[in-house]
C-alpha cells in the first residue's frame, strides 16, 4: 500500500465513517429559541443567506415545537437517485456520506439542547422522474435501496440523540393517480412558464436538459433538435407539474406537520424554493450530494471533501487518482471500494 492509499484509507475509517467524533459548539443565543434560529440560519452551513420566507417559516415552526414540546424531526428533500454522469452511476457514493455527517453535525447542537431524540429524515422525490427525464426505473430501485441500506448503518454507529431514516414519495400516493394529476394540470404549467422572460426560461431549459438521459428508458439519441427541444420543455413542464401536485396530495399529511423543518439543497437558492431553509452539500461543496460525485482533495496538510459537478468532473478527470479502499460499507455498495483522490490543491 503506498503512502497515499495509506492516508487516504486512514483519513476514510478513522474520520469520515467516525460518526461520534463531531466536535460541536452550544446554541449561541440569549435565549433557546434565539440559539436554535441562529445555528439553522448560520451561513457556516447554507454558503449563502437564506430567504426572509424561510426565515419566517422557519421560526414559526421552531415556535410550535417548542410551545408544545415536540420532537424536531428534519426532513432533507433530495432527488433519489444518482445522477447518470457520475461514474459510480446508480448506486451513492462518498458524496452521500458527506452531506449525512454534515447534517448530523448541522443538528446536533440543536438535538443535545432537547429531552427528546431529533430526527433527520431523508425524503426521495424519484417517483416521477422516469417519466420526466428517461431515467431507467431499475437504477433509481438501486439507488434507493442502497440509500436506505446506508442511512441504516450510519443510524446503527450514530451514538447522539439523532436517528436518521428514509421515506419515498411513492409511499405517499397511488402513482396512477399522481401521474394523471400531474398531466391534468400540465397545461397551467406550460402556461405559466410559457409567460417567464425569455432568458429566465432559457436558463431553466438548459439546466433541465442536463438532467435528461437520453440514453435511458428510451434511446433518444437519434432525434431531431426539434423533438430534443419539445422533450426537454415537456421534461422542465412536467417537473413543476408534479412539485406542485405532490404538495397537493401530501402537504398537509406530510410537510406540514406541526414538528417537520424542510431542508432544501441547491433547489433552495432558486424560484421555486424561497420559503424552505437551504444547506451546502458539505463544508466545501455546493453540488448537491445525488447530482455529483464525492472525491478527496489531498493537500500536504489536510484533506478536504468535495462534491463536484459534471463540468468540475470533466476539468480534473485526467489528475484524479483512483484510491482502492477496505472498510464496511463495501457490502452496500461497490462504489465504497474505492474513491477518486486529487493530490494538491483543485482548481475550483
Amino acid at each position: 500500500m503506498s503512502d497515499l492509499e495509506k492516508r487516504v484509507n486512514d483519513y476514510i475509517n478513522n474520520e469520515l465513517l467516525n460518526f461520534n467524533n463531531i466536535n460541536t459548539n452550544p446554541l449561541e443565543g440569549d435565549t433557546l429559541k434565539e440559539g436554535i434560529l441562529n445555528r439553522l440560519f448560520s451561513r457556516k452551513w447554507s454558503r449563502k443567506a437564506q430567504f426572509d420566507a424561510a426565515k419566517e417559516y422557519t421560526e414559526n415552526k421552531v415556535d410550535t415545537i417548542l410551545n408544545n414540546d415536540l420532537e424536531f424531526l428534519f426532513c432533507f428533500c433530495f432527488g433519489g437517485y444518482k445522477h447518470f454522469w457520475a461514474p459510480t452511476y446508480p448506486e451513492p457514493d462518498w458524496a452521500e456520506i458527506f452531506t449525512i455527517k454534515y447534517l448530523i453535525e448541522y443538528v446536533l447542537p440543536i438535538a443535545e439542547s432537547q429531552d427528546k431524540r431529533t430526527k433527520i429524515e431523508f425524503e426521495s422525490e424519484e417517483v416521477a422522474l422516469t417519466y420526466m427525464n428517461n431515467t431507467p426505473q431499475e437504477g433509481m430501485d438501486k439507488y434507493n435501496k442502497a440509500f436506505k441500506s446506508l442511512i441504516d448503518y450510519i443510524n446503527g454507529k450514530v451514538n447522539y440523540p439523532i436517528d436518521l431514516s428514509v421515506v419515498l414519495a411513492r409511499d405517499f400516493y397511488d402513482k396512477d393517480e399522481l401521474l394523471k394529476k400531474m398531466y391534468d394540470y400540465l397545461p397551467e404549467v406550460k402556461a405559466r412558464f410559457d409567460a417567464l422572460p425569455e432568458e429566465e426560461k432559457e436558463i431553466r431549459l438548459k439546466r433541465a436538459e442536463t438532467n435528461i438521459m437520453w440514453n435511458g428508458k428510451e434511446d433518444l439519441t437519434n432525434i431531431s433538435e426539434e423533438e430534443r427541444n419539445k422533450f426537454t420543455y415537456e421534461s422542465i413542464t412536467l417537473n413543476e407539474s408534479f412539485l406542485d401536485i405532490d404538495y397537493e396530495l401530501r402537504g398537509k399529511e406530510y410537510f406540514e406537520k406541526d414538528n417537520l423543518i424542510p431542508l432544501l439543497g441547491s433547489f433552495g437558492l432558486g424560484a421555486g424554493g424561497e420559503a424552505w431553509l437551504h444547506l451546502a452539500s458539505n463544508s466545501s461543496s455546493m453540488v448537491d450530494f445525488w447530482a455529483g460525485m464525492g472525491i478527496l482533495e489531498v493537500r500536504e496538510d489536510k484533506i478536504i471533501q468535495k462534491t463536484i459537478s459534471k463540468k468540475q468532473f470533466d476539468q480534473i478527470k485526467e489528475q484524479l487518482i483512483k484510491v482502492n479502499l477496505s472498510n464496511d460499507l463495501v457490502n452496500i455498495s461497490d462504489n465504497y471500494s474505492w474513491i477518486y483522490v486529487y493530490e494538491g490543491k483543485l482548481p475550483f
